[in-house]
């Protein structure tokens, strides 16, 4: 099962956003923050509906060219 902390990046349909805040009850839910031109985006989202940014979580070789 994945997990996600306070302060952790995720995405959220396609954009970035950082988890402000967890409940503790059952089903968790997650208070996520972005800035945008229009001002903050805070939302409150189920764990289901976020994922990890792979950027970070996926190695891969990007070296090859030194």
């Amino acid at each position: 099962m994945t997990t996600f902390s306070v302060g952790e990046e995720v995405l959220f349909r396609g954009e970035r956003y950082v988890i402000a805040g967890k409940t503790e009850e059952q089903p968790q839910r997650f208070r996520l923050l972005a800035s945008s031109p229009e001002g903050t985006k805070v939302i409150w989202t189920s764990l289901s509906e976020l994922h990890k940014v792979e950027t970070y979580t996926r190695p891969r070789d990007d070296t090859t060219s030194y």
